[in-house]
């Protein structure tokens, strides 16, 4: 999805970048064990500057690794996954204005919005870190009643994750 600079009137348009990015983190990872395995005085040093032994240095260490890299792996999946019904356009689409926008503001500041076109239910919050159209994306109450929009989004479970918003001339 990469005609926003065709269309002055997208709001939102989902942006990622290649797959392998999502790999980058193993290399310094595997570069740090690297150097706490084979050279027993850097790891000393750190389990000194941390007031442990080496071999909790090296057990702490290497468990950190092993979530990091397979949050990546699972990552990178998830995004070549993501760019492929992209790229072969399985994704849903609803044209329409938004009716029953709602936003909600709890105690801790933080808010969810809701709205619905042509019976599709979306929500979406500045509570959520997400690739996806979140409340850090509307801070300028672009979505209220009324406006007509085109809404690509992808299924997932029972959420509607919006990957694309394009403002309709009323």
């Amino acid at each position: 999805m990469t005609d926003s600079n065709l269309n002055p009137n997208i709001y939102f348009e989902l942006k990622i970048g290649p797959a392998l990015d999502e790999l980058l983190p193993i290399f310094p990872i595997a570069l740090i064990l690297f150097l706490l395995f084979k050279f027993p005085e850097f790891s000393s040093h750190i389990s000194g500057v941390l007031k442990t032994s080496r071999s909790k240095v090296l057990w702490g260490w290497s468990v950190i690794s092993c979530v990091i890299i397979f949050h990546s792996i699972f990552s990178y999946f998830e995004i070549a996954e993501l760019q492929v019904l992209i790229k072969e356009k399985k994704y849903e689409m609803v044209v329409g204005c938004v009716e029953n926008y709602s936003a909600e503001v709890s105690p801790t500041k933080y808010k969810t919005e809701r709205f619905v076109i042509k019976d599709t239910q979306f929500e979406f919050s500045n509570f959520t870190n997400s690739i996806f159209f979140t409340g850090d994306d509307h801070i300028d109450n672009f979505i209220d009643n009324g406006k007509c929009l085109e809404v690509s989004y992808i299924q997932d479970g029972y959420e509607n994750k919006i990957i694309k918003i394009i403002q309709l001339l009323n």
